[in-house]
Parts: C-alpha cells; sequence; structure tokens
C-alpha cells in the first residue's frame, strides 16, 4: 500500500514503499537493536508506526507507538522527556553515516541512563535534528547521569527537556492525526 505524502497539512500519512519508510525502518531496528527497554518491557513487542509528512517542503519522519499503553503504564511515567540532536544532514535531509553511528550512541545511552525508569514514545526526524521522546518517572535520580554522558560528548548540538504530561497527549495527538 502506498500512500500520497499531503502537501502542507499537519496530518501524517503511512508510506510503506517509499525510501523514506525504509530508512525510517532502518532507524527502529537500530533502536530495538541496541535497546535494553525491549528486553526488558513487555511492550517492546509493541506495534510502532513510522509516518511521514510535508508540510511547505519540510519532510518529517515520525515513529510513534501505534497505540497508547494501557493506562496503569501511562500513570506510572507522568513526565515526557525531550531529547533533540541537531546533525550535519545530507541533500535529502537525512543524516549522514557518520551522524546516523551517534545516533544509535546515543539512544543507547539514553536506554541504559533511564533504564526501567524510561518508556521510548516518540522519534521526529527532519530539516537536521532529531528529536527521542521518552516518557519518564523518577527522572531526578537519572538527571546527573544524563548530565556527566552528554558533557562527556565531543561538541555537538542536543537540547534536553522535561516536562509534565501525565495523559501521554504527544503520543495521542499524533494517533488522532493519522489518516488511516
Amino acid at each position: 500500500m502506498n500512500i500520497e505524502t499531503q502537501k502542507d497539512t499537519n496530518s501524517f500519512v503511512e508510506d510503506r514503499l517509499g525510501p523514506i519508510f525504509l530508512v525510517g525502518l532502518f532507524f527502529l531496528c537500530l533502536i530495538f537493536a541496541s535497546s535494553s527497554a525491549t528486553a526488558q518491557f513487555a511492550e517492546g513487542r509493541r506495534g510502532w508506526l513510522l509516518l511521514e509528512r510535508d508540510s511547505r517542503g519540510n519532510k518529517e519522519i515520525v515513529t510513534v507507538l501505534d497505540s497508547l499503553p494501557a493506562e496503569d503504564i501511562r500513570i506510572k511515567y507522568p513526565q515526557i522527556l525531550s531529547v533533540t540532536w541537531r546533525y550535519r544532514s545530507l541533500p535529502n535531509w537525512l543524516p549522514t553515516e557518520q551522524e546516523i553511528t551517534r545516533g544509535r550512541l546515543l539512544y543507547s545511552a539514553l536506554d541504559r541512563i533511564l533504564g526501567q525508569d524510561g518508556y521510548y514514545a516518540i522519534s521526529r526526524t527532519g530539516s537536521g535534528s532529531r528529536t527521542m521522546h521518552y516518557y519518564v518517572r523518577n527522572f531526578q535520580n537519572h538527571s546527573a547521569a544524563l548530565k556527566q554522558y552528554l558533557d562527556s560528548l565531543p561538541p555537538i548540538s542536543i537540547e534536553v527537556s522535561l516536562r509534565d504530561e501525565p495523559r501521554w497527549d504527544s503520543v495521542s495527538d499524533i494517533l488522532e492525526s493519522i489518516e488511516r
């Protein structure tokens, strides 16, 4: 099934045959290949959606859970941690091979640092940046380790933010915007 990408909208459309989908699938495989969360959570076997959006010529790939986790799980992870990594992109706005390797290391480090206190839910890639969203609990127990890890990296642009989001609105908003 190949669904055309809509121009200049905020809705997402699935494209399961295009190169964007294949690159996103590659990223997703890399994440799970290096992720400790896959083994720790039963939800490691959960489903994912790989979406593409084209808004005014700016392409974005979004990987998101295909459904909200059970309410008892969402209650345990009331905050969203967003880590945005800016990369050097190719002309097609995707990261270079070197940047893909750097991204793998970053995902692995986040999974290791957050452990059972982090629940990976969304990534957004486009226009020279990738944002990884984890729902978290007890973040104060991990903030020093995250700071130490980020300080150990060579100079790269990384932004970290944390906010309360007990209803998991970021996932819900994406899922509600999908044309299925």
